[in-house]
């Protein structure tokens, strides 16, 4: 594990940037120059999308689509966004994935998770349930914090982020990379909303 850690540390400041950053500095702006370019616009824009991937859900069920969770969703959708420090992520947090896609808007239950400091960066670790994260976190902005990882399943061993890997990173590589912003709203709760693929969508809900 600390191996793992501690190869991920070092592929992040070897490795040459990307593309121009974002108005930020430090570990920062060297965590966002490792992001593939088509990766840089983060999750923006996921609010609307996903609204109108709800919208279509509604407007057009059909009998296997699961719809339980679509008010939760909104509610999600509209909460505000408080200023907040990536130094209040730090602890262990319960969270819980809510995903909307042709299928369905479903949440599932919560499972334990980790984020805390490494180095200059923050350690995002969602060890448990069948879907996995794991990946570095900085500072964005005032309200938001980014996250570069990559998901893997309950079978499989961990993966990184595939420009933090050795060797040219293949299509399959691409297909497990995610990237999220990650916002207060509330006290001791967080959401984590993931960039879109093929029109799915995946949020966590975190809490204490």
């Amino acid at each position: 594990m600390r191996y793992l850690i501690g190869l991920l540390f070092a592929l992040v400041f070897a490795l040459p940037g990307h593309a121009e950053t974002p108005d930020l500095e430090g570990y920062s702006a060297q965590l966002f120059e490792q992001l593939h370019p088509e990766d840089q616009s983060l999750a923006e824009g996921w609010q609307t999308g996903l609204a109108k991937q709800l919208d279509l859900l509604e407007d057009d069920p059909e009998e296997f689509v699961v719809l339980d969770s679509i008010d939760e969703i909104r509610e999600l959708i509209a909460a505000e966004h408080q200023p907040f420090s990536i130094e209040e992520l730090d602890g262990n947090w319960r969270m819980r994935s809510l995903q909307a896609s042709d299928l369905g808007a479903i949440a599932y239950q919560y499972f334990p998770a980790r984020i805390y400091p490494e180095g200059e960066a923050y350690f995002f670790d969602k060890n448990t349930g069948s879907q996995r994260h794991r990946g570095l976190m900085a500072q964005l902005d005032e309200d938001t914090v980014f996250f570069v990882g990559a998901l893997y399943y309950g079978y499989e061993t961990p993966r990184l982020y595939s420009s933090q890997m050795v060797g040219e990173t293949t299509p399959q590589q691409r297909e497990f990379d995610a990237v999220a912003e990650i916002y207060k709203i509330g006290d001791d709760h967080f959401l984590m909303a993931f960039a879109p693929k093929n029109d799915s969508y995946r949020l966590y809900e975190i809490r204490k």
